[in-house]
């Protein structure tokens, strides 16, 4: 429905807003791609583009109804306004991976979680996954290491789908968080509330991948892609709506990186080696920083053991746990 340009603390970013007809909810996309600034062709990676934006919606509608909506090209200015076309995109290679070593871009596909995003909830880590995934697929990418490398700007997606506690809604992860104090992991007590252990569904991210031209074949943009992810039912998922995951790129929490570089310091350094120093900037309220907390703990440790999310945890000590 509408595209923007949003800049972070790690780089531009375009938001794009989806309506769809299985719920009410407006899912989004947050798509970093660099090459969305040209309007010439030059970028050796096709531009992540959405099919639907960009197509003719009315016979009657102005250049600048479509730009207005995000059906441009290049960088919006007051010397600058271009509306984009409605022809067919151009395919892409049939090596998943990209042309010239061009890996898959790197997609991530998140839920929205209000206490975690919002008000810094240390009960959780969504909010330092959602600053992570968009930092990571920000990163830059280097082509041809070995022979003549060069570096272009990271791209991918962040697919941002409004279902709030797994699934559950606000109002019965509220109540979930009560058992937990009680006692609960979260598994049990999504259970004691008539509810399973996670309700998300995933058909509408493959839709939004798909008009972005990522993952399915015959994509515009590339027929597979690398996700951020310890959870295996997302993979499985996915495949299932014809998104070809060529690989899988854990996220470990950043208080287990860096509680086990302090560690590291410390046996070699003594008691200076544990002095933090200040983290980056990054969105969210915990913003790029690593958080520490029981309830973020024992929530994490629910997630490898109970939930089957393919993360070693941190010093393997499970029978604590």
């Amino acid at each position: 429905m509408a595209r923007t340009r949003i800049p972070t603390p790690h780089g531009p970013a375009f938001l794009h807003l989806y309506h769809n007809n299985k719920d009410n909810k407006e899912h989004l996309a947050i798509v970093v791609d660099p090459a969305q600034f040209e309007d010439t062709g030059n970028s050796p990676a096709t531009a992540i583009r959405s099919q639907s934006l960009d197509s003719i919606w009315d016979e009657n509608e102005t250049e600048m109804d479509r730009i207005i909506r995000g059906a441009y090209v290049g960088r919006l200015s007051n010397l600058h306004q271009k509306a984009s076309t409605s022809t067919a995109p151009s395919q892409s290679s049939n090596d998943p991976s990209g042309p010239d070593g061009l890996p898959a871009p790197l997609i991530r596909i998140h839920s929205e979680c209000f206490t975690g995003e919002t008000i810094g909830s240390m009960r959780c880590d969504c909010g330092e996954q959602l600053d992570e995934a968009i930092r990571q697929i920000s990163k830059p990418i280097t082509l041809n290491p070995t022979s003549s490398p060069r570096t272009i700007p990271g791209r991918g997606a962040v697919i941002y789908l409004r279902q709030e506690g797994r699934g559950i809604g606000l109002l019965s992860k509220i109540r979930a968080y009560n058992l937990q104090d009680m006692g609960h992991d979260t598994v049990t007590a999504n259970l004691m509330l008539g509810h399973k252990a996670d309700e998300r569904g995933y058909e509408i991210a493959g839709a939004i991948l798909r008009d972005l031209g990522l993952g399915s074949e015959g994509a515009s943009c590339s027929e597979g892609v690398r996700i951020l992810t310890n959870n295996p039912d997302k993979v499985e998922a996915l495949k299932k709506e014809g998104i070809q995951i060529v690989d899988r790129v854990p996220m470990v929490p950043r208080s287990w990186q860096s509680r086990k570089m302090e560690a590291e310091k410390s046996e070699i350094q003594g008691d200076a080696g544990t002095e933090r120093t200040s983290e980056p900037a990054g969105i969210t309220l915990i913003g790029g920083k690593s958080v520490y907390g029981d309830d973020l703990d024992k929530y994490l440790r629910t997630k490898v053991l109970r939930m089957g999310h393919m993360l070693p945890l941190w010093l393997g000590d499970v029978a604590e746990m």
